[in-house]
């Protein structure tokens, strides 16, 4: 049987995580507040409130299309 899969050995870690996406996230708003935006303590915390719960959502479904399985790999290597 012929492998198909090909690994590509200058692949970088595909994963940003949760904590950077919500550090990221924070950081903007501080700047944006910093910069003229008003927002209340209560938007403030409805904003990250909802990026806190939508991170690892958007996490999953990004890093899914970018990693594999072992046993997804070991099926893959063994055709």
């Amino acid at each position: 049987m012929q492998n198909l899969y090909e690994p590509d050995e200058t692949a970088t870690e595909p994963l940003l995580t949760v904590g950077t996406i919500t550090a990221a996230v924070t950081a903007a708003l501080a700047l944006l507040v910093a910069f003229g935006l008003e927002l209340s303590d209560g938007q403030k915390q409805a904003v990250l409130g909802a990026v806190a719960v939508a991170a690892p959502f958007i996490v999953a479904a990004w890093g899914r299309r970018k990693v594999y399985a072992p046993a997804t790999v070991a099926k893959l290597l063994r055709r």
